[in-house]
């Protein structure tokens, strides 16, 4: 499962000693999980974005600016472990969240937790998911963000990366869009290892902070650019056609992602995003009449991070 991601990173630095380690020497970061596991990630989630529309007719009209800002604590339970992936069920109990509107508001949390399942393959893979549908925005918008954070490791190189190793990926953007052809090109480097990250909060009595703390985190950076494959004059998707629409125009987006993942275990440990994406979009029917033209900038911050503790 792929999200349409808004997001770019606009500052990285980072302190820490490296654990010796032949920079030669391959280290398996998969998540190594097992049945009846259970772990605990908080995240913290937001976007931004701007919008200018210019209509030739009546339409309804964006606001021309939105926020969304959700915090929770997600709860992961590990249903089956195998060679052949993993099948989770998840609980998302938001903490604070401001709905997608142009002023922000506090939005009550969701009565109850809703139980979201899904299968991931060994490449990272997620299908099978059930319940996802029935989460508000603000809660699918951190869900995503997590699972596609948490399955990266997963997409490593055949036996795992070494330090100082570098290598890249493309995809597919899948979410459907107005423009079509995009895809990600993304850039990743093994920087160095580093203790995993103290987690404030946590009792420091409870085992798993203290065997947390004390074990090396590889640090991973990911650098991603959305690039469009489609003509500028004529970038329009295959459903747009055949609904007797044509679009022109282009979109840029960039990111920067830094990961901690334990080394011992292969966990995420903590994962930190800031993104952009701009988009400059012309929509119309195929002879050119009603014509809707849209500027839209958006910006993304979110951090994950792995719970050694319950939450209270």
């Amino acid at each position: 499962m792929k999200k349409f991601s808004l997001f770019i990173w606009a500052f990285w630095s980072t302190l820490g000693f490296c654990a010796p380690m032949a920079s030669g020497q391959r280290v398996h970061l998969a998540p190594q999980l097992h049945s009846g596991q259970t772990l605990f990630y908080r995240i913290d989630f937001s976007v931004s974005r701007s919008t200018r529309t210019e209509s030739r007719v009546a339409s309804p009209q964006l606001p021309p600016t939105a926020r969304l800002a959700v915090s929770g604590i997600l709860q992961v339970e590990v249903v089956a472990a195998s060679a052949n992936g993993l099948q989770l069920k998840t609980y998302f109990s938001e903490r604070e969240s401001a709905p997608l509107t142009s002023t922000q508001s506090n939005a009550p949390a969701a009565a109850a937790d809703i139980p979201v399942e899904v299968s991931i393959a060994p490449n990272g893979v997620a299908s099978q998911l059930k319940g996802y549908e029935r989460l508000s925005v603000e809660q699918k918008a951190a869900w995503t963000d997590w699972l596609s954070r948490f399955t990266t490791s997963m997409t490593f190189p055949h036996g795992g990366p070494h330090r100082g190793q570098k290598w890249q990926r493309e995809e597919s953007e899948t979410t459907p869009a107005p423009i079509a052809g995009l895809t990600w090109s993304k850039k990743f480097q093994y920087v160095h290892d580093e203790p995993c990250p103290k987690l404030a909060g946590s009792s420091s009595s409870m085992p798993n902070q203290s065997s947390l703390a004390s074990e090396p985190c590889a640090v991973i950076l990911v650098r991603a650019k959305l690039r469009q494959k489609s003509p500028t004059k004529d970038s329009t998707p295959q459903d747009y056609k055949l609904n007797n629409l044509k679009t022109r125009g282009i979109v840029s987006g960039q990111n920067e992602t830094i990961l901690y993942i334990s080394r011992s275990s292969g966990l995420l440990v903590r994962a930190t995003e800031d993104a952009q994406q701009s988009m400059d979009i012309s929509i119309a029917l195929s002879d050119g009449s009603n014509q809707l033209h849209s500027s839209l900038t958006a910006k993304s911050r979110s951090e994950i991070v792995l719970l050694p503790d319950p939450p209270l």
